[in-house]
C-alpha cells in the first residue's frame, strides 16, 4: 500500500513537473561556448527593404522598436535618455501616426522596448526599459509595463495614458549597462541582456514580477560575444533574436523549450545592413519579417523591413 501510494505522489509530482517545464529557469546558470566566428547564415531571410524615412523629427535617438497589435501594420518606438518619458506611433512607411505620454514614469535611459502578454489574460502590454547606465552608477532599474493604446484622438497631438507598473530591480553581480529586454510570450517571463560584459549576461524576472518591492534579477546564463543593443522574441515564441551593431543572432527555439536550452545552441546569422546607430529591432506578429531602426546621428533614420522567403 505504501509503494502504491509513493508511485501516485511520483506520477504527480512527474506531470506537475512537466506542466510546468518553461515556467521555471535552472538554478545553475548557462555557459556557452560556442564560437561566434563559425556561425552559419541564415539563407531563408532576405533584405533589407528600405520602407521610409522616419517623419517625425522629435524621434532623434530611437533606441527600441516594437510591432503594434492594436494598429496593424504600425510600430512603436521611443528616444532613450535626456527626453520625455513618450513613445511614438509610426506607421509602415516611416509616416507619423500619434505621440504617447506615459503618467507615472521617468525617462532616465530608455533603451528597449517590448510587447507581449501580462498580468491580463487577452491584453498586450508595452514593456519600456529604463535600463540604460553607460558609466555603470545606478543601482537600481525599472521597467515599466501598461497596456498598448488601442485608440488615438485626431483632435489630441499628445496623448496621455496611464503607466501601471513599475518593476524595479537590482542585478546580482553589480551595477550594468544594458539595452535589451525580452518577454516570452509562453511565460511572461521578462529577460534582460547586458552590453558591455563580455561574455555577455542574460537575466531572467520570471513571471509574476514583482511589482511592490526592489527584488534582486537572476543571471540566467552566459553568451560568448559582447555589445547587445537590442533583442526580441517572437509572438510565437520561436524565434529569439539579439542584435548588436554588426551583428543579428538568432535562435529557433523548439516547442515547449526553455529559453536557456535554445541559447545553448550556437545562433545563426540573420541578414542585416549595419546602420548609423543601429539599436532597434522587432519581429512582426506572424514571425515572417522583422524591423530595425537606427538613431539619426547626422542621417534621417530609415525603417527597414526583413523577409522571410516563402516557402515554394
Amino acid at each position: 500500500m505504501k509503494f502504491i501510494l509513493r508511485l501516485g505522489l511520483l506520477l504527480v509530482s512527474l506531470i506537475s513537473c512537466s506542466d510546468n517545464a518553461i515556467s521555471e529557469p535552472d538554478e545553475v546558470p548557462f555557459e556557452a561556448s560556442y564560437s561566434m566566428n563559425e556561425l552559419s547564415v541564415d539563407s531563408g531571410y532576405v533584405g533589407p527593404v528600405a520602407l521610409g524615412e522616419i517623419e517625425n523629427r522629435q524621434i532623434s535617438e530611437a533606441s527600441g522598436l516594437a510591432v503594434s497589435r492594436s494598429f496593424k501594420n504600425h510600430l512603436w518606438t521611443h528616444n532613450d535618455s535626456s527626453d520625455h518619458n513618450r513613445i511614438f506611433l509610426i506607421g509602415p512607411d516611416g509616416s507619423d501616426a500619434a505621440t504617447f505620454r506615459i503618467r507615472n514614469t521617468g525617462n532616465r535611459d530608455w533603451e528597449d522596448m517590448a510587447i507581449g502578454p501580462g498580468p491580463e489574460t487577452g491584453i498586450n502590454y508595452l514593456y519600456i526599459a529604463d535600463i540604460g547606465d553607460n558609466d555603470m552608477i545606478y543601482d537600481v532599474k525599472s521597467i515599466y509595463r501598461f497596456r498598448e493604446p488601442d485608440l488615438i484622438d485626431p483632435e489630441v497631438r499628445i496623448q496621455w495614458i496611464d503607466g501601471e507598473d513599475v518593476i524595479r530591480f537590482r542585478y546580482p553581480d553589480g551595477k550594468k549597462d544594458a539595452e535589451t529586454v525580452m518577454i516570452d510570450p509562453w511565460t511572461k517571463d521578462i529577460y534582460v541582456v547586458s552590453k558591455s560584459d563580455f561574455p555577455t549576461v542574460v537575466y531572467v524576472a520570471s513571471y509574476p514580477q514583482n511589482t511592490q518591492d526592489i527584488f534582486e534579477i537572476k543571471i540566467l546564463g552566459y553568451l560568448p560575444f559582447t555589445g547587445a543593443t537590442a533583442g526580441d522574441i517572437s509572438a510565437d515564441g520561436q524565434n529569439i533574436t539579439i542584435k548588436t551593431k554588426e551583428r543579428v543572432y538568432n535562435w529557433v527555439r523548439n516547442d515547449n523549450e526553455k529559453v536557456e536550452s535554445a541559447l545553448m545552441r550556437p545562433p545563426v546569422m540573420l541578414p542585416y545592413l549595419p546602420e548609423v546607430q543601429g539599436e532597434a529591432i522587432a519581429w512582426t506578429k506572424t514571425g515572417e519579417s522583422y524591423f530595425t531602426l537606427s538613431e539619426s546621428k547626422g542621417i534621417i533614420p530609415v525603417l527597414y523591413r526583413y523577409d522571410k522567403i516563402a516557402e515554394q
